[in-house]
């Protein structure tokens, strides 16, 4: 502050404005060539004081590194601070972009009262999405399967479900033992002799004294049933894209009815979602909930996720032991927050800040994720790095992020315009878990649920130490 106003009195002083107006170098000026000196030093000492400032934060070194970072620890002196010195390297910390000013995806729309958060979406009310005459046709031709061939699949096949696990649980075939880790469900007896033989070193002393440690239980393989969520966007964005949706469903049905596997339907428009159907093996009841879908109004994709998320938790208390699997088919593009982020008055809208936030609460509670995006524009991701859809999006936001010194993927998404407007299938699979898949793809696929289950367990992120140069990864 003293360097400024001793600075003020000097330019006051020292000015060519004086001497155009006729007064001399170091003479005391008339009030109106003050006023005019006046008017021409703030603008130029503020900018010398913001350009002092940023060279200065750049510094590793020197009385004035570090000028605008607190200190750790309990601030104690240490060696050096009497003269001003820092005792530790500058290192600029950079806000995150996540719950930054571009937590959006495409704009929030204005003028919104505030009781828009807490009015329930009318899902009757919009255009119509499905025929509800070939809907009913359909579920009563449907109906009259019985061994499974009008969907190509014998129904005794897959009675279980569509979901290939192990364990401990008595269903299945016996593959191998193991030690219990709890309550034991079926002892593996050869396994149990040959652990007390190894114990003892002798087998031949009869009887064989057998102690609990000694103990195997079976482990089994079989197909266990999945409690499938059907998230589907039936916002306004989304009326060129629904002809993909319904084969989409229709494929989906195909390999899901006549096993034990449960699915539910969550539509979301306008200011949040409705769970239309809860899960369920009947699909006479999915076709009824399908034929109330009306498109209309805007993407709460993050209110969507959380009610998901609600349906499993209630699925969860019934029986702790359901595999669910969440499936959000939609253009990702969401413009609307979470109603509890939003206070009375509010204009600064985060539907990305919500979004990541509600993803990473499905991905910490152990839920199969998927996002299967109906964008017909994405495909030209994976035509122009030659990798599936959700490889080359990590691939291109690794490159971006590697290039502008950002740590993680979805910092570098938020960050370019470009991504941030078209990764939004990467960003929730990336906060959330799962993979993100193009819908023309998954069509081109012999089983779909085969395809989303097996890429979920088996893929592996890209690492940043494996990157190359750019020109390697483009198409020769």
């Amino acid at each position: 502050m003293m360097v400024v106003v001793f600075s003020y009195f000097l330019w006051i002083f020292v000015s060519p404005l004086n001497w155009l107006f006729g007064s001399w170098i170091l003479e005391f000026p008339p009030l109106h060539v003050i006023i005019i000196d006046t008017i021409v030093y703030i603008p130029l000492i503020w900018r010398l004081v913001r350009k002092w400032l940023e060279v200065m934060t750049r510094r590793k070194g020197g009385p004035t590194a570090g000028i605008d970072t607190v200190e750790p620890g309990r601030a104690l002196p240490e060696s050096g601070d009497e003269w001003g010195l820092a005792t530790r390297p500058y290192v600029p910390e950079k806000p995150s972009l996540i719950t930054g000013p571009k937590s959006d995806i495409r704009e929030s729309p204005f003028g919104l009262n505030d009781d828009f958060f807490v009015k329930m979406p009318d899902i009757d009310t919009g255009e119509e999405i499905f025929d509800n005459e070939k809907l009913r046709m359909r579920a009563m031709i449907r109906s009259r399967v019985t061994t499974g061939n009008w969907i190509n699949k014998r129904v005794g096949s897959r009675a279980m479900g569509s979901l290939k696990s192990s364990g401990a649980v008595k269903h299945g075939r016996p593959i191998r033992s193991r030690m219990p880790n709890r309550e034991i469900e079926s002892i593996h007896v050869t396994s149990t002799v040959l652990a007390a033989i190894a114990r003892t070193g002798d087998a031949q002393h009869l009887p064989i004294r057998i102690t609990r440690g000694d103990l195997r239980e079976n482990m089994f393989a079989g197909r266990c049933p999945l409690t499938i969520i059907l998230v589907i966007d039936v916002s306004l964005s989304m009326k060129g894209s629904m002809e993909e949706v319904r084969q989409l469903l229709e494929r989906i049905e195909g390999e899901t009815r006549g096993s034990k596997d449960r699915t539910g339907i969550i539509a979301f428009k306008d200011s949040g979602a409705v769970e239309v159907q809860a899960p369920t093996t009947n699909w006479n009841k999915i076709y009824r909930a399908l034929g109330r879908l009306r498109i209309s109004g805007l993407t709460p994709l993050a209110d969507a996720l959380r009610k998901a998320f609600e349906t499993i938790q209630r699925e969860r208390m019934r029986n702790p032991d359901i595999e669910p699997f969440v499936m959000i088919i939609s253009d990702f593009s969401p413009n609307i927050p979470l109603a509890q982020s939003v206070g009375p008055g509010d204009s600064q809208y985060t539907p990305v800040q919500d979004l990541i936030r509600t993803s990473r609460m499905m991905r910490k509670a152990k839920i199969r994720f998927a996002a299967i995006n109906v964008d017909p524009e994405q495909s030209r991701w994976p035509r122009f790095l030659k990798r599936p859809y959700h490889e080359a999006l990590e691939l291109a936001a690794m490159l971006r992020a590697r290039k502008d010194g950002l740590d993680d993927p979805i910092e570098a998404v938020l960050a370019v315009d470009e991504f941030r407007r078209s990764f939004g299938a990467y960003l929730v699979a990336r906060a959330g878990g799962g993979r993100a898949h193009l819908s023309r793809e998954l069509m081109k696929e012999k089983s779909i649920l085969r395809t989303l289950l097996h890429t979920g367990r088996t893929r592996t992120r890209l690492r940043e130490e494996d990157l190359s140069e750019i020109e390697a990864y483009l198409p020769k």
